[in-house]
């Protein structure tokens, strides 16, 4: 049986097939394939908490197509893709464009639909980041002040003397093994304590996230270079959480969905003890956070400086200390849990999470793509081949 036919029936009949059965004690829910259901369903496997869309209207989006499954796309690696075979090979789910408000375009893929919420992976850590300089402005967080200020639990660790500054703009040096083909790795202990992996804590090991970060010490110096490392956005939630005394979903709600026109309630995965982990939501609310974030909303509820010192970016130079292999990232920066692309006709902020997910957004072409995917193999930047010609060609389609 073909691939295909596999995606077709999983998780279908009254009960399932055996051999069509998806589940957490099976280990099989993050196996690709079978990834391409679970992202699409992963409240059917794991406890998640709302994001609250509040109780207003939605914000239509009336589609107006405007050709683009007509282009063709040149990847880097030289291949002639029509549209429709670029999102074949990047295994993508959903695909969305928003220029100037107006929906452009809009398509599911396999398990996806515009009523399902879908995993969004790392993309979450640009809420979180938001958030954040939304409380700096308002002089609720100070950007210079030490972690053990805002958690004293955390003296001792690899944030002793890390600012908040150095941690939302992922400038920390710690000790941590992401090697993901050895089970007793650093990683794997992060993502067991999680909830986000199959199998409970083993013996002796922290049994949720916030026991984890008390075991990671520090390694070299903090605001040396960029260093991508999971652990930073849950010192940074914690740091929101235990100022704001509010829950992570209850803040998410509050500052963006109930002020976005929302369709449907997101929704935060939690670690063993209800911590919030990573979201998801559905395409066309992905689009309509992205739009918030260009525009600021029709209130100004993300206050427009903010965006602009987003936008402006990181240090590149301290980016490149982490030698991304991907062309295509050459010359960006990282700025409060935002991916900066640096070009010259005007920075592009880029939320990115594994396996595929990307909201990206350019103020200067007032436009908004959102993906979700699910793809072979979990670093996002894989597909740049494809998806930033991709982009490209949508940014010159629109000229």
């Amino acid at each position: 049986m073909d691939e295909k036919q596999i995606e077709k029936g999983w998780m279908k009949g009254f009960p399932p097939p055996e051999d069509k059965v998806i589940s957490i004690d099976r280990g099989n829910y993050n196996r690709w394939p079978q990834i391409k259901w679970t992202f699409s369903n992963t409240q059917q496997l794991r406890p998640t908490k709302s994001i609250w869309r509040g109780p207003g209207a939605a914000q239509p989006l009336e589609l107006n197509d405007a050709g683009f499954d007509r282009l063709t796309i040149e990847s880097q690696d030289g291949r002639s893709l029509t549209w429709q075979e670029s999102m074949e090979t990047t295994d993508t789910d959903a695909f969305a464009i928003l220029h100037k408000g107006k929906l452009l375009y809009e398509a599911y893929f396999g398990e996806c639909g515009p009523h399902k919420t879908h995993l969004i992976m790392s993309c979450a850590k640009s809420f979180a980041g938001t958030l954040a300089e939304m409380m700096i402005a308002e002089g609720v967080l100070d950007n210079n002040a030490f972690i053990p200020q805002y958690l004293p639990e955390l003296k001792a660790t690899a944030w002793e003397d890390a600012t908040l500054r150095q941690v939302l703009d992922m400038l920390i040096g710690m000790e941590f093994d992401e090697n993901y083909l050895d089970p007793s790795s650093d990683v794997w202990r992060y993502l067991r304590a999680g909830g986000m992996a199959s199998g409970n804590p083993q013996d002796g090991e922290p049994a949720h996230l916030a026991e984890y970060l008390t075991t990671i010490r520090k390694q070299g110096e903090h605001g040396q270079a960029f260093a991508y490392r999971e652990p930073n956005i849950n010192v940074l939630t914690f740091v929101i959480q235990r100022v704001a005394n509010r829950d992570l979903s209850d803040l998410v709600s509050e500052r963006f969905w109930q002020h976005m026109g929302a369709e449907h309630d997101g929704w935060y995965m939690v670690d063993p003890v209800g911590v919030c982990t990573t979201a998801g939501c559905t395409l066309r609310d992905f689009l309509r956070f992205g739009e918030l974030m260009r525009t600021g909303g029709k209130t100004g509820v993300v206050d427009t400086a903010i965006i602009d010192r987003l936008v402006a970016g990181g240090d590149p130079a301290l980016f490149a200390k982490a030698e991304y292999p991907d062309p295509f990232m050459q010359g960006w920066s990282y700025k409060s849990q935002w991916w900066i692309r640096h070009k010259e006709n005007g920075n592009a902020a880029i939320a990115r999470g594994a396996y595929g997910q990307l909201l990206y957004i350019d103020p200067a072409h007032e436009l908004v793509i959102v993906r979700f995917g699910s793809s072979k193999l979990a670093p996002g930047y894989l597909n740049d081949i494809v998806i930033m010609p991709l982009i490209d060609l949508i940014t010159a389609h629109l000229k």
